[in-house]
């Protein structure tokens, strides 16, 4: 199971499958584009860059609403579920 990331009209951007510890690099294992297989190495310089990217408000508002957010995906994807199960006028069974 991995990470897919998407691009803003919803087709698979990447798809991280692993992270693993080579020396002193992070090995980002990761599906370009959802097919191709590609390495990504972070070096410790990389991986500080990152940290003070993240040092904004969109990242730790986010992250500070991480729950809600989950929660209301939960919620959606269930009721897009529950709506495709339901019968329908023409299929719904009294015959």
């Amino acid at each position: 199971m991995g990470m897919t990331v998407y691009n803003e009209d919803g087709t698979v951007a990447s798809v991280f499958t692993g992270i693993e510890r080579k020396g002193e690099r992070l090995i980002l294992r990761q599906l370009a584009l959802g097919t191709m297989p590609m390495d990504v190495i972070v070096t410790p310089e990389e991986a500080l860059k990152s940290v003070k990217l993240g040092l904004n408000w969109g990242v730790i508002s986010f992250v500070l609403g991480f729950p809600y957010f989950w929660l209301k995906h939960r919620r959606q994807k269930e009721r897009m579920y529950a709506a495709a199960e339901a019968p329908t006028e023409e299929g719904g069974g009294q015959g």
